[in-house]
């Protein structure tokens, strides 16, 4: 196992000082940096070298006690003499871990791809190029190109691969292009887009459906015909796989008039009404959640999370009762507290843990950056919807997609700065720090524009080529941004303003977001296409989430509390954090987290409580739920 070959570099007890030379990002992504974190190691890991002298010198002293590890993906030498003079050196090696193998494949493969081929025994011989992606493709992927060439075994190897959120490595899925490209049965397929593209395998695979729907009654389903290529009616292995392609919801449930028209296989993707649709698939996520929400999820990588992050918003968004309140209850409380032990463990060290793939809301301007440098954009703009959940994103995503055939949508998620206040969160995001570097703003939030500009000075961009604004989109048409500007971040309060006026919960949030999506929504449709018309690829982020709570009383505390809010509260002095948390039984105190400024604590109402008149029911954020803290990362390109 990959993990425990890292975490034998790193033998306790820990030295005062560790330096570890990284290039191959060895400790992305498989629990080491947690592991280490819960020995009591201070993680220092950042590019730019001030940034990094600083946060070193904040982690004075270093003891054994509280260990330091300092990270770089460049060579130990580059680090500073006093550091690589007294700290143990660590080289991370990917050959050391992979010794038989085409190094430039590993090393294109996402952080859980590598832990899947640790698990493999390594082959006996050193492998060349075919070798090695065969192997590959075996042990970290699960298939073969042999596999592939039976088309039922494609779609359902891609409906695995899409589920996972980490990309096929270019490396690999032109491989399988070339293996596959001649292949008659794959006549008319987009096999690269399908290789590469989460949002064109899903459309592909519902027009399929429909075109088979279309040649088994004779009805038209769409005004626009699509080539039907893939036989739904002559392919068992299809017609097998239907079940699980319903309920990954990568294939909808198709209306039909008379659904006993379809062979008795059949019946499952098709319907009577619409409302047995959504019934059905709430059904399908409830029971995914029942399965998923169990304790051995609080210890589960941060990859866990991400799909029940996702079918616990999705299932809000149907607004149905396929269950009993009591058992909804009991399961939101459960994956209450067992999201906030998670978080507690995993919190920090993934917010040391910033590339390739970003976990924190602070790690979103340096994936921008990284973008432009490796030419995978030219000018990118970040668009943050203040205040934009993944149950509020599920719907407007929807939309979208059905208004902008022509848009791609890669979807991530990321974690949110705790507390989940807006002057917290959204100077985390635009700045790409954590709110340690931003200490004189924390509470105000007036740094926004002058952070986003010297992220990007750090990144060697001239400040004439950023631009921030602030958008009004209920009330005017967005500016366009200046003809020379490369880097832009603009901010919407929209959404937001929607979500702090509705006391009625969810069902009054999607009621309003419908209006917003008739009335508010094409302006900014018509800004972002604009801007992808303009070269840019567009990040649609959130700065926090959302979530409905129940008031257990406002503490009368006179000027103790630096910040008041319904769900965080924030401190200047340990002490009387302390006591704020003893006076107040249903809250926990959060700090010294590696993030936030030493000197700053906050108190945070535990489940759905807030700071709020006994028993009123408030819609707000601050705190530690999934809704609050888990949110979209959207990256919009135009075919």
């Amino acid at each position: 196992m990959l993990r425990e070959a890292v975490l034998r570099h790193f033998w306790a007890p820990d030295p005062p000082v560790t330096v570890v030379a990284d290039p191959d990002r060895l400790l992305a992504g498989n629990g080491v940096l947690t592991e280490l974190a819960d020995r009591g190691c201070r993680i220092v890991s950042e590019e730019d070298p001030a940034l990094l002298r600083r946060r070193v010198e904040q982690e004075r002293p270093w003891t054994v006690d509280r260990p330091l590890l300092v990270l770089t993906d460049g060579p130990l030498a580059g680090l500073p003499y006093d550091l690589w003079q007294v700290g143990r050196h660590v080289e991370l090696r990917l050959d050391t871990f992979f010794p038989n193998l085409a190094l430039p494949i590993v090393r294109a493969l996402a952080p859980s791809q590598r832990r899947r081929l640790s698990e493999a025994s390594a082959p006996a011989t050193r492998l060349g190029r075919q070798g090695t992606t065969a192997f590959v493709l075996r042990h970290a992927f699960g298939t073969s190109v042999a596999d592939l060439r039976q088309p039922a075994a494609l779609i359902a190897w891609l409906n695995d691969l899409h589920a996972t959120l980490d990309p096929l490595p270019p490396l690999l899925s032109e491989h399988i292009l070339d293996a596959l490209c001649g292949d008659p049965s794959y006549i008319g397929w987009p096999l690269s887009e399908l290789l590469t593209s989460a949002e064109t395998f899903v459309r592909f695979v519902r027009e399929q459906w429909r075109g088979y729907l279309q040649a088994e009654t004779g009805h038209v389903l769409e005004e626009e015909p699509v080539a039907y290529v893939l036989d739904f009616a002559d392919n068992r292995g299809l017609q097998s796989d239907l079940a699980g392609l319903l309920r990954t919801g990568t294939l909808e449930p198709v209306g039909l008039d008379d659904p006993a028209r379809v062979p008795a296989w059949a019946r499952a993707g098709v319907l009577a009404a619409a409302e047995e649709g959504r019934r059905r698939r709430a059904e399908e996520l409830l029971t995914l959640l029942r399965a998923e929400v169990a304790p051995s999820l609080a210890g589960e990588r941060w990859e866990a999370w991400q799909p029940v992050a996702r079918a616990w918003a999705e299932l809000g968004t149907l607004g149905l009762s396929v269950a009993p309140e009591t058992e909804i209850a009991a399961l939101r409380a459960e994956l209450d507290t067992m999201f906030l032990t998670w978080l507690r463990r995993w919190y920090a060290p993934l917010g040391a843990d910033k590339a390739p793939i970003p976990h924190h809301v602070h790690h979103v301007p340096e994936t921008l950056a990284r973008d432009l440098r490796q030419g995978g954009a030219i000018r990118v703009a970040l668009l943050v919807l203040d205040g934009l959940s993944l149950f509020a994103w599920s719907l407007i995503g929807r939309v979208w997609r059905a208004r902008h055939a022509a848009w791609r949508f890669a979807e991530r998620l990321v974690l949110a700065q705790v507390p989940t206040i807006t002057a917290v969160s959204r100077q985390a995001l635009v700045s790409g720090l954590r709110p340690a570097e931003f200490a004189a703003t924390l509470t105000t939030g007036a740094g926004e524009e002058r952070l986003w500009r010297a992220f990007w000075q750090r990144q060697h961009l001239p400040d004439g080529a950023c631009w921030f604004a602030r958008l009004a989109l209920d009330r005017q048409e967005p500016a366009s941004p200046p003809i020379h500007a490369r880097a832009i971040c603009l901010i919407d309060h929209s959404i937001d303003e929607i979500i702090h006026g509705s006391s009625l919960g969810t069902a009054q949030i999607a009621e309003s977001l419908g209006v917003w999506l008739e009335r508010v929504s094409p302006r900014l449709e018509r800004l972002i296409d604009d801007l992808l018309g303009a070269g840019y690829t567009v990040s649609v982020a959130s700065d926090h989430g959302h979530v409905e709570a129940r008031g257990i009383g406002v503490p009368a505390e006179g000027l103790a509390a630096h910040t008041r809010g319904k769900r965080a509260r924030l401190y200047a002095d340990a002490d009387l954090a302390e006591g704020a948390h003893i006076a107040s039984e249903q809250t926990i105190l959060w700090g010294d987290d590696g993030l936030l400024p030493e000197d700053v604590w906050a108190v945070l109402p535990v489940g759905r409580a807030a700071f709020a008149p006994l028993g009123d029911p408030v819609v707000t954020h601050g705190g530690v739920t999934v809704e609050e803290v888990i949110v979209p990362f959207v990256t919009i390109t135009r075919t």
